[in-house]
């Protein structure tokens, strides 16, 4: 029953934040896909550098024509928040999933789309989240307004995925 609850209060949570970011993208201008440079990482480099600091690694997979990117781009990304949380817990990399140039992944050259391919991204934007040694922690795809996505990368960075749903790490945040 305890599983039960917490698997329908997750999935109530992201049912609403889907329902949430659909309305949020109305009236969104166009930047294009790979802006705010300062924040990324070419592969190989965050790899090292994750390796070197035992930092994780999240990855960007989104498009130029995508706007929920867009939206992430423009008003998420420059937050305090989130800039503090990737600085803390991660090194960032942007993959476009519609692009052939090469990406150098754990030692292996691929294209960026044939990356985003292998790690079943099928919605822009995804993110991908990777441990220091390039193995996958998980993925979520779509938008996330900036208080839900620091939380977010708080929840993965601080390793409080192995201890507890999401739901129950927002109800503890909240408490404090």
């Amino acid at each position: 029953m305890k599983n039960r609850k917490a698997n329908y209060n997750a999935s109530k949570f992201f049912i609403t934040l889907m329902f949430l970011s659909i309305f949020a993208t109305l009236g969104v201008s166009r930047v294009a896909y790979g802006q705010d440079e300062n924040i990324w990482y070419k592969m190989q480099k965050a790899q090292r550098l994750a390796r070197k600091n035992n930092k994780k690694i999240i990855i960007y997979a989104g498009a130029n024509w995508c706007i929920y990117c867009q939206k992430m781009d423009e008003e998420v990304f420059p937050k305090k928040a989130v800039i503090d949380s990737l600085d803390t817990y991660f090194y960032g990399v942007k993959v476009d999933v519609d692009s052939q140039a090469p990406i150098i992944f754990n030692g292996k050259t691929v294209s960026q789309n044939h990356f985003a391919r292998e790690h079943h991204v099928r919605s822009t934007p995804t993110f991908i989240f990777l441990n220091s040694d390039g193995t996958v922690i998980g993925n979520q795809p779509g938008y996330m307004p900036a208080k839900t996505f620091s939380r977010l990368l708080g929840y993965i960075g601080s390793e409080a995925y192995k201890k507890m749903e999401f739901g129950t790490y927002l109800t503890n945040r909240s408490k404090k």
